[in-house]
């Protein structure tokens, strides 16, 4: 007896923890089209669809989107063409009023500002007819808008801010490149050392006036071929290393991701002593 009693118990906590989250429901939120201000039309809609994929991403609202009731409509519709629904057409027709109500409507435009996008959402509670919150963000491209997305709809929705982006690699990237391009420019720093100090030991004194030296090698002609060449590798050596530096420092500024209200790049010139200094952070 003390068996089949465990086994109904343990049988019936799935069931009871499933009975809450079942009968939880989200709240539903229609994403209305942007309005287009001075940009495309097909720029504004490809925004509304980063928009409504990244709600309906988050889980915490059931998202509908403008297309979504459209399509839902067209198959509604359709039905009632074909004569799905028999004689009785409401046995199968959608309640269209619960369908489309919902308590939180989002909408907003995407306008172009000078050489700038900005984009705005405002979330209205239908039940309290007021406006719960607003975002605007601006960028300088239709490409860092679309990365400014979640960031714009968490602050619009008032649902939690997504985790900022990692920017580890394209600050490793800077200051590899950096430190690369330094090295780059010391080694060929010290070749043009090397070069000179040859030819000063070559040529004590400088060229005369008809261009030839009145020194006399110090060593065997050998040595100073073998020395052209070393400083030709180095030279070619610094040449490449300042390119790569330069390479990784472009890579790092292109992988920086877009600023926002909590990543935010800062630098300023501030008096010292010395001069000034370049200050600043990540």
């Amino acid at each position: 007896m003390r068996i089949v009693v465990v086994l109904s118990a343990l049988l019936a906590l799935p069931a009871l923890a499933a009975g809450p989250a079942e009968t939880e429901k989200k709240p539903r939120l229609v994403v209305n089209d942007l309005t287009a201000l001075r940009v495309a039309p097909e720029e504004a809609a490809a925004i509304t669809d980063a928009v409504v994929t990244y709600l309906s991403a988050r889980g915490l609202f059931e998202v509908l989107g403008a297309r979504d009731i459209q399509t839902i409509l067209g198959a509604e519709r359709q039905k009632q063409l074909l004569g799905a629904c028999g004689d009785d057409s409401l046995a199968c027709s959608v309640d269209l009023s619960k369908l489309v109500s919902a308590r939180f409507v989002l909408s907003g435009q995407l306008a172009r500002v000078g050489s700038a996008y900005q984009l705005t959402l405002q979330l209205v509670d239908t039940e309290r007819a007021q406006t719960a919150s607003r975002s605007s963000k601006l960028a300088g491209s239709l490409e860092a808008v679309r990365a400014l997305v979640p960031y714009a709809a968490s602050e619009a929705t008032g649902s939690p801010l997504p985790p900022p982006p990692s920017r580890v690699l394209p600050i490793t990237l800077l200051a590899t490149g950096g430190a690369t391009l330094l090295s780059g420019g010391v080694v060929g720093l010290l070749a043009l050392s090397k070069e000179a100090q040859l030819n000063d030991e070559l040529c004590p004194g400088g060229p005369a006036d008809d261009g030839r030296c009145d020194g006399n090698n110090l060593r065997d002609r050998t040595f100073y071929v073998e020395q052209e060449q070393a400083l030709t590798l180095q030279k070619a050596v610094s040449i490449g290393l300042m390119a790569a530096g330069a390479l990784m420092l472009g890579f790092g500024v292109w992988l920086l991701p877009p600023d926002d209200a909590r990543t935010r790049i800062t630098a300023r010139m501030l008096p010292s002593l010395n001069g000034f200094v370049l200050a600043g952070g990540f």
